[in-house]
């Protein structure tokens, strides 16, 4: 992920400070930051290396930018990505945690660093992010929820012969994305199956496969089937909703 920032500088330390006061994480011991470093902070947590860059520029050739405009619930996203002038590069590496265990140390990492002043939003998942939304979000992991809205993107379209919508974020947890093509649903209704199918995939632990169905209920059983994806590259999971 990419947290943009209104200039090209930051506080690790401050960083770290609420990564540890906010979300109880910290470094492994004997691992923390190397403060010789001004522009890179390496730390393991639980035996996971997290890296954050400092990196002066804006993210290359108006990728974010690009992207931000699929953001249908910030109406400035553009504008407010297009202001950015430098970014911090957010990753996590470990084969040991669970993709869910990952992508909830990189939502505290993240967090940890949108709380700061100067950042614009995060380019993550597909689409540019609101600190406010992001933040909001992550609080559900002090629930004991998982932050499925800081992880997948649903996105919206009109079809041909009706709506369409699509997620962005699943192949990080080892899962197909989903597609639904030319609905007669409301927007609003798509939006809601996808949110509520990726919810329970991630919360329950379970994938779908072609050939097998889905519904709200028991009783109601919508068909899926696997195909080359229509909004996205590769193979996606059609939702015949």
């Amino acid at each position: 992920g990419f947290v943009l920032l209104d200039s090209p500088k930051w506080d690790q330390k401050a960083i770290l400070d609420t990564l540890s006061r906010k979300w109880g994480i910290r470094p492994d011991p004997g691992d923390e930051e190397d403060a010789s470093e001004p522009n890179i902070a390496v730390i393991k947590v639980n035996g996971a290396m997290v890296a954050l860059s400092l990196m002066p520029d804006k993210v290359p050739d108006g990728e974010a930018e690009r992207y931000a405009a699929a953001n249908y619930f910030w109406k400035e996203a553009v504008e407010v990505t297009a202001s950015h002038t430098a970014h911090i590069l957010i990753a996590v590496v470990d084969q040991k945690l669970t993709p869910v265990e990952q992508g909830k140390l990189f939502v505290a990492v993240a967090a940890s660093c949108l709380a700061q002043p100067g950042a614009l939003g995060i380019y993550t998942s597909g689409t540019v992010l609101a600190p406010d939304h992001y933040l909001r979000v992550a609080e559900d992991m002090a629930h004991g929820e998982l932050p499925i809205m800081d992880w997948i993107y649903v996105g919206l379209y009109r079809g041909e012969k009706g709506f369409c919508g699509y997620t962005y974020g699943l192949t990080s947890f080892g899962r197909n994305e989903m597609e639904i093509l030319d609905s007669s649903h409301e927007p609003s209704d798509i939006f809601e199956f996808l949110y509520d199918l990726c919810a329970y995939l991630l919360n329950a632990d379970v994938y779908i496969r072609d050939g097998e169905t889905v519904g709200h209920s028991a009783e109601e059983k919508i068909p899926v089937t696997c195909s080359e994806g229509v909004s996205l590259e590769g193979m996606t999971l059609k939702i015949h909703y």
